[in-house]
């Protein structure tokens, strides 16, 4: 079946955004009661993604926001929020963490869908991982109405970050500037282990994360 997009222009109520409401974003404890109003330009879709929850719903990335509250803490959610607080400022990367296999429910329709971000090194034909984040992305899927007919569209991607043993849920640049999705990972980490791989550095975004079993490089079934 073909994926419809839906583009949201609609009334998302208080009552939705209270309590297990799509616009208290995730991420540790951050979260937003902002109520969004008609029109408001925190809800425009800025991009939708093929979803691997869903077979016939894309999954929206909103516009959002990221702001200090009245009590003085950081909130918000959508891109603004994972450009400000979670360094992550490719759509792509977004799409790529949308079609992950790997979800886990989070409770009250929300999932988080997880993908491995590797920063290798080689040298003199040997490769070892120096830097690898685990990547999240949660979603909600909170139908949110659009339009007068029995249209709905989920409110979509609320957060996404990088989380390390720091917990500083920031990704590093490199996550963006080295970002590619690999034709074949298992591929491209089986030709780390040739006892040829030529120096320098390696960058591999991957579903399962890439560990060291017995002095190689393996991909994680």
């Amino acid at each position: 079946m073909q994926k419809f997009k839906l583009v949201a222009t609609g009334v998302v109520t208080a009552a939705l955004l209270a309590g297990t409401g799509p616009a208290q974003a995730l991420s540790g404890q951050d979260a937003t009661g902002a109520v969004a109003a008609k029109g408001s330009s925190k809800l425009k879709i800025l991009k939708e993604f093929d979803y691997s929850r869903s077979k016939s719903r894309t999954l929206p990335l909103r516009q959002g926001e990221y702001y200090r509250n009245s009590k003085g803490k950081m909130v918000g959610f959508g891109w603004t929020k994972i450009k400000k607080r979670h360094n992550i400022t490719k759509y792509g990367i977004i799409g790529w963490l949308a079609k992950s296999p790997n979800i886990a429910s989070q409770g009250n329709q929300r999932y988080g869908l997880t993908g491995f971000a590797h920063h290798i090194k080689c040298k003199s034909g040997s490769c070892k991982i120096v830097d690898r984040r685990k990547m999240i992305l949660v979603t909600d899927e909170t139908a949110t109405p659009v339009g007068e007919g029995p249209r709905f569209a989920y409110f979509g991607a609320v957060t996404s970050f990088c989380y390390d043993t720091k917990k500083t849920l920031k990704c590093p640049t490199w996550v963006n500037t080295k970002f590619k999705i690999p034709k074949s990972a298992a591929a491209d980490v089986q030709s780390m282990n040739s006892g040829t791989a030529g120096d320098g550095e390696r960058y591999v975004f991957t579903y399962q994360p890439v560990k060291t079993v017995k002095g190689a490089l393996t991909l994680a079934s």
